[in-house]
Formats: C-alpha cells, structure tokens, sequence
C-alpha cells in the first residue's frame, strides 16, 4: 500500500493544475484507485485525454502537459528520467524515480482514446490511506471492460479478474454491456490480429461469449471496417465514429 500512497501523491500533484482534469484514468490503474479492497496492481498510471477539442487546442493541452510536469513531479519529490521517457504525440509515456524509495514508475498519456462509450467519472477517496485524493476516471465499468483488453493483450494477469467475478463487482446483466466495450477496444488495440477470441479462461467464458453480430463486427474489423451498429446502441455508435483510432484504422 506504501506504493500505492507514493503514486497517488503524483494524483495530488495534478489536480492542483487545471488541464489534469482532461485527463482520466483508465483500465487496471484506476481501478487500483476506486476499487478500495483491491490492493496494489501496477507501478503504471495509464490516463486517456478526455475531450472534444480541435487537434489544434489537444496539441495546447500536450505541451502545458510537458511544461508542468517536471515541475509538479518535483514538489512531490519525484524525478523525470527524461532519456527513458518516450514523447510520439499518440502516446506519451514518461518515465518517473521516487527519489525517496528509489522505485520507479510510468506516466503513459494517451492522445488517441479521447472519446469514450461512457461518460468519465469523478470519485473522492477518503479513507486511512487518502486524505480526499481526488480522481479523474473512466467510467468504472468502462475501466473494467479496458482492464479485460489489457489482460488479453497479456500486460497484467487475471488478479483483479478473480477479484471482480468473486465479489461481484461486476454484476452478470452488466455482462452483455461491458462485452460490447471489449469488443470496441478490443478492435482498436494494436494487437488484436495477434488476440485469440476463444476464450480460454473459465472467468471470462461468461463474460465474453460473443454473439453473431459481435463476431461480425470482429470480421469486418479485421478488413478495417469497422461497423460500430452491430455492437453499440445507435447513439452510442455515432459517438464513437468520432473516435480517432478508428480515423487511423478504417480502410
């Protein structure tokens, strides 16, 4: 849990700056954050750019990003190791030192995922680790739907899987929804030609029992098409159009 205070002190640092509220967390990191029991899961904050925005006024918010965050790391007493860091404008990944405990850490800024299926959230934690962390975050549901693809793509194992179908966090009429999401990011991911769709985990085989329209829409994705109707309610499906991974993606 000391890990856990640590980084949730860079969570302190930004929200004393405005444009951090654009950015949410996502997936298994904030999950660790707003699912109290859970425990400790990765050394990584991952945090999608949350905004409607011209690409124009996004490219504003990166560089005050890069401005201010040597700054905000070092009132907390971290370091940027800047020849680790990687800047590619799609996904800013820096690389961070507690300079107390010596352990290292990752900020990953994505400027892709900047439309979501639901809208984020703002949760308060308040508690004898946290005295009021405030944290900007993905949906729960929508974080556990990210967590799921993150697992298929093997960056973590099904810890926080085991722990969300033994207590029920997720409830079984959810499935079907959350199911949607993981096809959506599923699709997008950079792996998904590698991903296999039969699912071999017995956690997951109710979860992610695809429908036909869901596996439809996997064909048709593996051909750049990407059909958002056959997965999503139709509002839903026009927002995420907008989407722009899939402006990279579509053929």
């Amino acid at each position: 849990m000391d890990k856990l205070k640590r980084l949730g002190e860079v969570l302190y640092a930004f929200d004393t700056v405005e444009v951090f509220e654009y950015y949410k967390l996502s997936g298994a990191s904030a999950l660790q954050y707003i699912v109290f029991d859970l425990g400790f899961i990765t050394h990584t904050l991952n945090f999608d750019l949350d905004t409607t925005l011209d690409i124009s006024k996004v490219n504003e918010l990166r560089q005050l990003v890069n401005q201010t965050l040597p700054k905000l790391l070092q009132s907390k007493n971290f370091t940027l190791d800047t020849k680790k860091s990687k800047l590619t404008g799609k996904v800013d990944s820096y690389v961070i030192v507690d300079n107390i405990t010596k352990e290292v850490y990752q900020l990953n800024f994505n400027y892709l995922n900047r439309v979501h299926i639901l809208k984020p959230e703002y949760f308060a934690r308040i508690d004898k680790h946290f005295v009021d962390l405030h944290i900007y975050a993905l949906s729960t549901l929508e974080n556990y739907a990210r967590y799921i693809v993150e697992y298929l793509e093997g960056v973590y194992d099904d810890k926080i899987l085991e722990f969300m179908v033994a207590h029920r966090k997720v409830l079984p009429q959810q499935y079907p929804f959350m199911r949607k999401m993981v096809a959506f990011y599923l699709s997008i991911s950079d792996q998904f030609n590698d991903i296999e769709l039969d699912i071999k985990n017995l956690r997951l085989i109710d979860i992610l029992s695809w429908n036909e329209n869901e596996l439809k829409y996997f064909d048709l994705a593996r051909n750049g098409q990407y059909d958002l109707k056959l997965i999503l309610p139709e509002t839903m499906a026009n927002k995420m159009d907008s989407h722009p991974k899939l402006k990279l993606l579509r053929r």
